[in-house]
């Protein structure tokens, strides 16, 4: 073979081999990089609290739920109460029930969980007056033995088991309870994931506990980092760059470029999370049944769809999230500009002369509050919207420092949901009003352990509540979750939870 010819073979060796090392660089690269044992999660905002008493926080309990387990848990799919630290239960009779404690669970300081545990935190719970909705219902808690525990309600009550799944009725470790632990910057609970670490603004970040007891849903992915980032597009660019795995809520103006991206898939969660504007109904001119309802005719949640959401959400006109059981229209008040005027001047005020601040605490409800300020102008109502970070806003709608609120609320049953109207919730819930007959309706409604008669319940309930407009409902969420296409099994749930535990990497 002459010279040039063996140099040309060499060349054409050496393009072949170029090529394929390129191709299996693109093929190594296909998909968007992660880390294989961590998952790295992107969150709008802090949670205010780590602890499970002090808030009333969508993005708290997703964490508290890391890092604990109840007696009971709501299944994500069905939104059905099912046993969690509870091996089984028993219904003695209307007002007594018997809980059977799985044994050989750890909490992640090391210490087995038994029943002296589960009585100290339920009677913990009971003492805090904000869990007063969730534990209320419980007369006495009692030790039978070490793995059994006796619950005696004050009456019959058929969401005793819905009850116990909430976070404020999460177990703690009795001897930390006793001592003063303060869970509100460590959690030390029997959750699928140990805390770590903090960097409040930055990031939280947890690891799998090996001792977990339920060991066929142990954590499959041994690291989760949840990065706090606010603005919604700075999250679409974290997760495409391949920085963050998976957004917790995608920023509607994102979701269509996100859904032609091949390495990114997004859910869609029809929900029942009801966002809702939320009056202080203790304070004037909020006190008023007729300002009340000239706000709710005046707002067009249309508008708030449109402008705020990229159209991305179902308007809500009742007081309770569409899907639940006892939902209805009945005596809504619907956006009509004309009746919203005839509401004011049957309240016979000088609009002008209110003062109407709105606290919002991302940037989608401030989208949403700068719509109902332009919606209000139209009849004489100024709003002032006040953004503020979670920790603020939460503590200022506690001590019910506000004018008015946007909040969500999506419990798992409408129970739970109207329950919240009665008066004893004024301190802690916008949306409780100060009226007996109200009062006497949740209360029937509580202890009817026959479904459909509770059902009929609720629905009246509803329908006075839609009356007196105490809370304005706006939409019902439609929430998008977008991920690394190789993250599998990963399930979300309509009340906004999911298994991280669950999740794993496909490769």
């Amino acid at each position: 073979m002459s010279t040039k010819k063996k140099y040309l073979a060499l060349v054409f060796v050496m393009i072949f081999v170029l090529i394929g090392w390129f191709g299996r660089g693109e093929s190594a690269a296909a998909g968007l990089p992660h880390e294989a044992g961590t998952l790295r999660v992107a969150f709008t905002s802090d949670p205010p609290s780590l602890g499970i008493y002090d808030h009333s926080s969508l993005i708290a309990t997703v964490v508290n739920y890391l890092t604990y387990n109840g007696l009971m848990k709501v299944d994500l799919q069905t939104l059905e109460p099912v046993p969690d630290l509870a091996e089984s239960y028993t219904v003695a009779n209307d007002v007594e029930w018997f809980f059977k404690l799985k044994q050989g669970v750890k909490f992640h300081n090391g210490t087995a969980m038994t029943a002296d545990d589960v009585v100290a935190s339920l009677l913990f719970s009971k003492s805090v007056p904000a869990t007063a909705l969730y534990t209320s219902s419980i007369e006495k808690v009692e030790k039978i033995n070490d793995f059994m525990v006796k619950i005696t309600t004050k009456e019959p009550y058929a969401g005793l088991l819905y009850d116990l799944a909430y976070y404020y009725n999460l177990i703690l470790p009795k001897e930390l309870l006793e001592s003063g632990h303060n869970f509100k910057e460590q959690p030390v609970g029997t959750g699928s994931y140990k805390f770590v670490q903090w960097n409040q603004g930055n990031f939280l970040s947890f690891e799998s506990f090996d001792e977990y007891f339920d060991k066929e849903h142990a954590p499959k992915i041994k690291k989760l980092r949840i990065n706090i980032i606010p603005e919604g597009s700075s999250r679409t660019i974290a997760l495409e760059a391949g920085e963050v795995d998976l957004i917790w809520e995608v920023s509607g103006a994102d979701v269509a470029n996100l859904q032609e991206n091949d390495d990114i898939q997004v859910d869609a969660i029809d929900s029942v999370d009801n966002v809702i504007l939320f009056f202080n109904n203790q304070r004037a001119p909020f006190s008023d049944v007729h300002f009340r309802n000239a706000v709710a005719a005046a707002i067009n949640r249309d508008d708030i769809i449109a402008a705020a959401l990229n159209g991305y959400g179902t308007p809500n006109f009742s007081s309770l999230a569409q899907g639940h059981v006892g939902y209805t229209e009945k005596n809504a008040v619907f956006y009509d500009l004309e009746q919203a005027k005839k509401y004011l001047d049957t309240w016979g005020g000088d609009p002008a002369s209110v003062k109407m601040d709105i606290l919002c605490s991302n940037e989608t409800r401030v989208a949403i509050g700068t719509v109902i300020q332009s919606n209000l102008a139209r009849i004489g109502i100024k709003v002032n919207v006040v953004p503020m970070d979670t920790a603020a806003y939460m503590a200022q709608w506690r001590v019910a420092d506000f004018d008015t609120v946007i909040a969500s609320w999506s419990p798992s049953n409408a129970l739970s949901y109207v329950q919240r109207f009665h008066s004893d919730r004024g301190k802690t819930y916008g949306g409780a009003i100060d009226d007996p007959a109200i009062d006497k309706m949740v209360l029937d409604m509580k202890v009817t352990l026959d479904g459909k008669k509770r059902a009929a319940m609720i629905e009246e309930i509803v329908a006075t509540i839609n009356r007196l407009s105490p809370q304005i409902s706006l939409y019902q969420s439609q929430w998008f979750r977008a991920y690394n296409k190789q993250l599998a099994g990963v399930v979300f749930s309509k009340t906004g939870y999911a298994s991280f535990s669950g999740m794993h990497w496909e490769e």
